[in-house]
Order: structure tokens, then C-alpha cells, then sequence
């Protein structure tokens, strides 16, 4: 009897967790990116890396790392760079998985620019971390079974006038 309901719990542990088990996906993009920050305005190509895992039969949760510019002209070099954490709202069909991204980001931006001290012509450089808002829309089209193509936009805006538009072309490998 002992023996039993060890193998139900077994049994019944063992379902509970091949129902539960969360599929995990990593993903690449590339793409381009049309920024604002300051007095910086440019259009530059912009590559990000992230890990999801589905939280819900709905939901993903995405975290990622996005290189969003690296700015040069005469007086400024500006890079721009992003850590996001972002909900995935997802609607699965026969081809692929149509998605909407909400999320928050933490962008980096280190410049260097020329200034003038007393007459002295010098360089200053300033480290900005600043806050922003993440929302986008995309669709991961099935290659096989476990990689999948993705398509996306996705606009960030936060602090200082800060802004971007990117529209990104990546490659997903589901994990599990």
C-alpha cells in the first residue's frame, strides 16, 4: 500500500511538472534604429540578444541586452545602449506566433563631446543612465520545430528626450 502511493505522488508530481515545465527561447535580432537623444539625431544599425520563458499559455517574460547606437560627427561620439525586461502578449497560429512587447528598460548612454574651459579647448564625456518605456509589436514565423524567424518593431522613449525606433529581423531557438 506504502509502495502505492508513492508511485500516484510520483505519477502525480511527475504530470503536474510535464504540464508546468516553461518553454524557454533565445533569440537574436538585428535591424535598424532611428534614435533622438539630446542634441543627437541619427539612424544607425542596432543589434540585441534576449532569453524569454512563458510564463502563462499567453504570456512570455523576455529579458534582454540591446546595442542601440554608436554616434560620431565632429563634436559628439555618443554610444547607446539598453537592458529591458518585457511582457510578450502572444496569439500562436499555424505559421507562427503574432506577439505585442510591453516592458521597462534601463539605457545606458556615455558621450564625449567637445567643451570649452576658460578658453582651453578640451574634451568632457558624461554617463547618462536613464529610465524608459518599451513597446512593440512582431511575429516569430516557424522554421521547424524548435527556430523560428522573427520580425519586429519596437519603440523606446524615456528620459531626456530620449526615443527610438527599431525594426529588427531575428533568429529564435526554442530551448525546450
Amino acid at each position: 500500500m506504502k509502495q502505492l502511493f508513492w508511485m500516484l505522488g510520483a505519477l502525480v508530481v511527475g504530470l503536474s511538472q510535464a504540464n508546468a515545465a516553461p518553454k524557454n527561447y533565445g533569440v537574436v535580432t538585428a535591424g535598424y534604429n532611428d534614435f533622438d537623444f539630446a542634441q543627437a539625431s541619427d539612424s544607425e544599425l542596432a543589434f540585441g540578444a534576449a532569453f524569454g520563458k512563458q510564463v502563462h499559455q499567453q504570456w512570455y517574460a523576455e529579458l534582454g541586452y540591446l546595442n542601440l547606437f554608436d554616434y560620431s560627427d565632429d563634436t559628439v561620439n555618443a554610444e547607446g545602449e539598453a537592458l529591458y525586461l518585457a511582457m510578450l502578449g502572444k496569439a500562436s497560429g499555424g505559421t507562427g506566433e503574432l506577439f505585442y512587447k510591453v516592458g521597462v528598460a534601463r539605457v545606458d548612454i556615455a558621450t564625449d563631446f567637445a567643451c570649452d574651459d576658460s578658453g582651453v579647448a578640451q574634451r568632457c564625456a558624461s554617463d547618462n543612465g536613464i529610465a524608459a518605456g518599451l513597446v512593440g509589436l512582431g511575429f516569430d514565423y516557424f522554421v521547424s520545430l524548435k527556430s523560428m524567424v522573427r520580425v519586429e518593431y519596437v519603440h523606446l522613449s524615456g528620459e531626456d528626450s530620449f526615443s527610438t525606433h527599431m525594426l529588427n529581423v531575428g533568429f529564435r531557438y526554442n530551448f525546450n
